[in-house]
């Protein structure tokens, strides 16, 4: 199998399998490969476990948030203006927080997702670190508490999209209105 191939081959299994693992996090590798059009002997020459398969999507996922934190990191946008850029640029990307969410207890010991997942939330902290000495965020709350439930929002608010509770307009709105009213500076 040519290079190319095997390229499109993986693609396809990522593609499908994210799919279909956000509607039923339980389907069988049969019915991934299925809806991938591929055999399941495709499906495990590139993925040979399960647990590979959801790892290499988690993975890809993180990817994806960092490739939207892209413009941010720039050095355009500081302290509140960057989690503001951020909220709004990673919420087209809640169902990627809505399948890690899913996926948690699963990836959360893989070291390279581990890596991946503290590099981007330490760069949230140093944004949040600029807002509190700019006088913007509530220095009385840490920065790590901070992170944590602005993580918490995120993923809060890709559940709301994933149930279709509201718009992502609407959460954009209501997640910024209920961090900053809750952190910023007195």
């Amino acid at each position: 199998m040519t290079d190319r191939r095997i390229k499109k081959s993986q693609r396809a299994l990522l593609d499908a399998s994210f799919q279909v693992l956000l509607l039923n996090p339980h389907a069988s590798l049969s019915e991934i490969a299925s809806q991938a059009n591929v055999g399941r002997a495709t499906l495990y020459r590139h993925f040979p476990t399960r647990e590979d398969l959801i790892s290499a999507i988690a993975i890809e996922s993180l990817d994806l948030i960092q490739e939207g934190m892209e413009p941010i990191l720039s050095g355009e946008y500081e302290g509140k203006s960057a989690i503001r850029k951020m909220i709004t640029s990673l919420l087209p990307l809640a169902d990627r927080f809505h399948f890690l969410q899913m996926v948690w207890t699963l990836v959360e010991l893989d070291q390279t997702f581990l890596e991946l997942y503290e590099k981007q939330m330490s760069t949230i902290k140093q944004w949040i670190i600029q807002g509190q000495s700019e006088g913007e965020l509530n220095s009385d709350l840490t920065p790590d508490w901070i992170v944590s439930v602005l993580d918490s929002m995120l993923y809060s608010a890709s559940w709301m999209l994933s149930q279709k509770m509201m718009s992502q307009e609407q959460i954009e709105q209501q997640l910024i209105q209920t961090l900053f009213k809750g952190i910023q500076s007195e």
